[in-house]
């Protein structure tokens, strides 16, 4: 396998549109000191910053546990727009802009 010195995590909550037009966005790299701190200089742009860290296998747990409670957070939302009281609410708010 790779060693995990040779290993680097880049991710945050940004989408490669927002950084190409220039819009604020942050990343989060992890990996050992060797790659990771001159890549995030060398990343680093006033619209972009990019933090670094060493610990990658908690920042890739992490990450994947955003995604579950994404995916439950979305479920719940759907299940309440389905609920009559949702209907009722959607139904009187859409009388009051008419």
């Amino acid at each position: 396998g790779v060693p995990m010195e040779n290993i680097l995590y880049l991710g945050g909550p940004n989408i490669a549109s927002e950084i190409y037009n220039k819009e604020y966005a942050n990343a989060r790299i992890c990996g050992s000191d060797k790659w990771r701190k001159p890549l995030a200089k060398f990343l680093r742009q006033p619209h972009f910053i990019v933090w670094d860290n060493s610990d990658l296998v908690t920042h890739e747990v992490m990450g994947g546990l955003k995604n579950v409670y994404a995916i439950g957070a979305g479920v719940i939302i759907f299940l309440y727009l389905l609920s009559a009281t949702a209907t009722e609410l959607q139904d009187r708010y859409m009388c009051l802009l008419f």
